[in-house]
């Protein structure tokens, strides 16, 4: 049965009737016949008179009130299928090509799905399976997730890590064919992640920043090229010497990537020079910029007295013959001194700071030995050479400024104290004198604001060189895009805290984040490229594909259920179409 309609003029006047009617063949013809006429409807009637013989039909079609919708419940789901659409664009399954589990939890899938996790809501491995029943992956992936659970994870980041190399040279092949130009400069930088407990032997003792000091740590080193993208990381013990982790990047670039050459520089921070990893990077035929550290500036051989002149009485100081790159640095090439060239860098807001802090510090200092005398002068009880001696190394210590003073010298002191009998109690006590090295001081006067870039681009081109000062100094300071990873692998990919302890299982767990970072990355140039601001390291990456979930709606009364997606905001969907992504959005 159906409903049908014919039209009838009366009056001049064109009317719309309804019938509900219903077809038959006779012999080899279909006709129609009316069953039941109805008359004039409204739209509204006429759908909903259509409604009820679908329903008669069989038609998936119920009648039922709002009222007894029920919804059964909410996954998520866009922001999962977006990072999906994003190893696949990639076809990151091809990474993994050592012995990789075959079976329908494969090593790439697992990888993926860990990957998934990472970039939408990162949790500890042992609680990603009970994430996966609690979202649309099974229905993204059209996987079946049964088998999910954390002895398979934790035998598949044994997989994981066994592709490192993989991984490594996938992710270098696919960025050099997309844009061989890329690695014209490779960022090279570590960072520091520290474990509680003793149970990682990975894990050692380390320099590191404070919230790692006394704790265990890990090092991860990071090469990017000049896009961003990683493609080559290390995990090292806490205790390595970073100047000791550049020689295994040198010899991957060489050999592995075939990135030697003159057209090739690394770009890395203060701390991972050395005359060593000069001549590796020498015998590799490549190119390094970088920087000093303060207390190797005044030993390099270039002339600081362009400095002394300088007063605080400036309000912007320049030193006579720099030349301005932006407002906040002066350079001037200095030239070669024995194969390395150098170009001194003036920064007139930090000169000043350097001046105010080091005066503050001091007069703190001064101002706390006075006080340290006064009350030792007036000590009740005996006190103790030892203490007192470390109590003021370590005001020092925490002002860091103890290099500008001598050794605290301690003079002893006889204090009379009358007490309430009338007796004389004798207390003995100190006067502590710590003399300045004013040599000290002016030597490290000569170095506020100022900065020393080295490199070994000393080739020469009519009266300057091949490389202009200005580029060494802008590749140098477009290797902060290297902070972005780490920021990215510690807040919002949270690599800590480590739910491992295996090597393996560590190293894997890295090579994950470095995955999820460089799908980040990716879709952060994406919505750049569409017009957008640079997400990536904002909740704003992910969060127009947040809470647009698969919904079922249960009705009780025929006992049906259907999954509807909810609906697309339009600045969603704007931004799905922006970056070639409309079709992973699905209304089921």
């Amino acid at each position: 049965m159906h409903l049908s309609y014919s039209f009838s003029t009366y009056k001049g006047k064109k009317y719309k009737s309804y019938a509900i009617a219903e077809s038959y063949r006779e012999g080899k013809k279909v006709k129609k016949r009316t069953i039941w006429p109805v008359g004039k409807l409204t739209d509204k009637q006429a759908e909903q008179i259509k409604l009820v013989l679908k329903v008669a039909k069989g038609q998936d079609q119920v009648i039922t009130q709002l009222k007894h919708i029920v919804v059964k419940d909410s996954k998520a789901y866009l922001d999962i299928a977006v990072v999906n659409e994003l190893w696949n664009y990639w076809q990151l399954d091809q990474a993994f090509d050592y012995e990789i589990s075959d079976s329908p939890l494969s090593t790439p899938l697992l990888a993926k799905i860990l990957t998934i996790n990472r970039c939408t809501d990162p949790c500890s491995h042992y609680s990603v399976p009970k994430w996966a029943k609690q979202n649309a992956l099974a229905q993204v992936l059209n996987t079946e997730l049964g088998g999910l659970n954390d002895d398979k994870i934790y035998y598949e980041l044994d997989k994981i890590h066994q592709n490192h190399f993989a991984i490594e040279n996938y992710l270098f092949k696919q960025t050099y064919l997309q844009n061989s130009a890329s690695y014209q400069y490779i960022d090279y930088d570590l960072s520091t992640s520290y474990f509680v407990g003793y149970t990682c032997k990975l894990s050692a003792f380390g320099k590191g920043k404070i919230e790692c000091r006394g704790r265990r740590q890990v090092l991860l080193g990071v090469l990017i090229n000049n896009e961003g993208y990683p493609f080559k990381w290390d995990v090292f013990p806490g205790n390595r010497a970073e100047v000791k982790t550049l020689k295994t990047n040198i010899n991957a670039c060489k050999t592995r990537f075939k990135l030697s050459g003159a057209n090739v520089t690394l770009v890395f921070d203060r701390g991972i020079i050395s005359d060593n990893n000069a001549q590796l990077i020498k015998e590799a035929k490549m190119k390094y910029i970088s920087a000093l550290d303060r207390n190797q500036i005044a030993g390099c051989g270039i002339d600081l007295d362009p400095f002394k002149k300088i007063s605080t009485n400036d309000v912007a100081p320049k030193p006579d013959g720099f030349k301005k790159y932006d407002d906040q640095l002066y350079f001037y090439d200095h030239g070669v001194i024995d194969d390395k060239r150098f170009i001194v860098g003036f920064n007139p807001t930090l000169f000043v700071e350097d001046r105010q802090n080091r005066k503050e510090k001091i007069d703190f200092f001064e101002v706390y030995l006075k006080n340290e005398n006064k009350a030792l002068k007036h000590a009740q009880r005996d006190r103790k050479r030892q203490a007192t001696e470390g109590r003021v190394l370590n005001e020092l210590k925490r002002l860091k400024i103890k290099k500008y003073y001598e050794d605290p010298v301690l003079y002893p002191l006889v204090v009379k104290k009358q007490l309430k009998n009338g007796t004389v109690k004798s207390v003995e006590s100190f006067r502590v004198q710590v003399n300045k090295k004013a040599d000290i001081i002016v030597a490290d006067k000569l170095l506020d604001g100022v900065c020393v870039f080295i490199t070994n681009h000393i080739e020469r081109q009519g009266r300057g060189f091949k490389i202009s000062p200005s580029k060494v100094i802008g590749a140098y300071r477009n290797k902060t895009k290297i902070e972005d990873v780490f920021k990215n692998v510690k807040s919002f990919l949270k690599i800590r805290p480590f739910f491992v302890n295996t090597e393996k299982h560590v190293k894997a767990v890295y090579t994950i984040c470095i995955l999820a970072y460089f799908l980040n990355k990716f879709h952060a140039n994406q919505r750049k490229s569409a017009g957008e601001k640079d997400y990536l390291n904002s909740k704003e990456l992910y969060a127009p594909f947040k809470n647009i979930d698969f919904v079922t709606l249960f009705d009780p009364i025929s006992g049906q259920s259907a999954t509807k997606s909810v609906e697309l905001p339009k600045e969603t969907k704007n931004i799905l179409e922006k970056i070639g992504m409309s079709h992973v959005f699905s209304s089921q």
